[in-house]
């Protein structure tokens, strides 16, 4: 997300000598907007926050978004004379003079969770005094995220010398106005080739997508993948399809030669994998028809190969299963087709063929699990090994059996609605799979790589 073209600067704004950065502008556009807000959240989508404090005065824009979205409450940092209760005072240096700023003294509790949100770190005078606050009204601070940091001036290495956890989605180094690329994955010049894997789900393996497609057969030292691979391009990229179950949805879950179909994508030089899958809700929120970039999954399989090393101990890490940066350009595409998504959930991947009791049902739902399917796992899990970014689109189709108003899953409903709802997958991928330029991220760096 290019956000850097989203920012107004305005010179000798507010006093000569000033380089002012206008995130108005960037509040103006709903696609940056809501990425902005995503990327505040993340780093706590699996913690409690209890409140998010918000600095006067577009912190309070970014605190309310941010807080509806992690279900915590508002705190305000006002500047003085502006709240009618009592208040805690801190008075702190700007870039351009002196302030006071104040919070209401019962707006936080002791032991209260608390992460603090503003657009801009400069000298860190503002942030330092609201962190003061916070902490003589008893509030633990989990994190502070700016959408703005400007590197050239102290404010980072005095919050971070505090102990402090600090995020930022764009630096500016100097004031002639350069975008580090943090964050960006606009990377222009890719050391090599991408090329994107599509591993089809249900009707979602279809090549008329592509441009000058062609079929080939493959074998691998796994045996044969899923299906011939098609191969042929979407805009500018290079694009193999896989169908997972085999083109005539032949292959039960249990019986999908995963190993051979990640072996068989990276052969052909495949450096990404989106993966589209069936998937069934356990939250009311997630609909049929959603889609759903998952970034977290639950292993309930229980007789399939989980790794390439059969010979010796590997160890790969997963805390982050998916790969973030192609999940933020899904995200952003979808956002950008008005596509119904939802940026994060967990996944658990069952054995199959059955589909779940009602206990399991709800055992899943008490685990906190968001959507359910039978294919993710080893899927991802082998990608992560064979150094390919894997992002899975899950695509709801029913809310599995635990619904009293909903009749229980079955087969004949997952196909229907999966063809009613595939178009819109197909769209995502025109839109998106030209926008993935980056060539490098942490799912390409793993210990045991597996070489083809």
């Amino acid at each position: 997300m290019d956000l850097d073209s989203k920012i107004r600067k305005i010179p000798n704004f507010p006093k000569p000598g000033i380089l002012f950065y206008d995130v108005t502008t960037l509040f103006e556009d709903p696609l940056s907007f809501r990425y902005v807000v995503d990327k505040m959240c993340e780093p706590y989508l699996y913690q409690q926050v209890d409140k998010v404090v918000g600095i006067d005065a577009r912190g309070f824009l970014l605190a309310s978004t941010v807080a509806y979205k992690l279900n915590a409450g508002v705190s305000i940092v006002r500047k003085k004379g502006k709240l009618p209760f009592r208040t805690r005072q801190a008075t702190y240096e700007k870039e351009y003079g002196p302030d006071i700023i104040e919070m209401h003294e019962d707006t936080i509790k002791p032991g209260e969770r608390v992460i603090i949100v503003d657009d801009l770190l400069a000298t860190g005078g503002t942030m330092l005094a609201t962190v003061d606050l916070v902490k003589q009204l008893g509030g633990e601070i989990l994190g502070i995220e700016f959408i703005i940091n400007l590197s050239f001036l102290p404010g980072l290495k005095l919050l971070k010398n505090q102990g402090l956890n600090v995020h930022y989605l764009i630096d500016y180094n100097n004031e002639s106005v350069t975008q580090a690329d943090l964050v960006s994955n606009q990377i222009t010049k890719p050391a090599k080739e991408i090329v994107i894997g599509i591993i089809g789900g249900t009707g979602l393996d279809d090549p008329k997508i592509l441009t000058d497609y062609k079929e080939i057969e493959v074998t691998t030292p796994y045996g044969e993948p899923s299906s011939k691979l098609i191969i042929g391009k979407i805009g500018n990229k290079k694009v193999v399809i896989l169908a997972r179950h085999g083109r005539a949805h032949s292959l039960l879950p249990s019986k999908v030669p995963y190993r051979a179909n990640v072996w068989a994508l990276k052969e052909q030089g495949v450096t990404h994998i989106l993966a589209t899958t069936a998937c069934g809700s356990l939250r009311e929120e997630f609909r049929p028809g959603d889609l759903v970039f998952v970034n977290q999954f639950v292993d309930h399989t229980k007789h399939r190969p989980v790794t390439f090393h059969d010979e010796k101990v590997i160890h790969t890490p997963m805390a982050e299963p998916f790969c973030k940066d192609l999940r933020e350009i899904l995200c952003s595409t979808a956002a950008k087709l008005n596509l119904n998504y939802h940026n994060f959930g967990t996944i658990i991947t069952i054995e199959g063929p059955r589909f779940s009791t009602k206990a399991e049902s709800y055992m899943f739902q008490s685990w906190g699990i968001d959507v359910i399917n039978m294919s993710t796992v080893p899927e991802v899990v082998l990608a992560r090994e064979a150094g390919l970014p894997y992002q899975a689109i899950a695509m709801v189709t029913d809310y599995d059996c635990w619904k009293q108003t909903e009749a229980p899953v079955t087969w004949q409903l997952i196909v229907k609605r999966m063809n009613k709802n595939a178009e819109n997958v197909k769209k995502l991928f025109l839109e998106a799979i030209p926008a993935i330029n980056f060539d490098t991220c942490d799912c390409m760096d793993v210990a045991g790589e597996v070489k083809v």
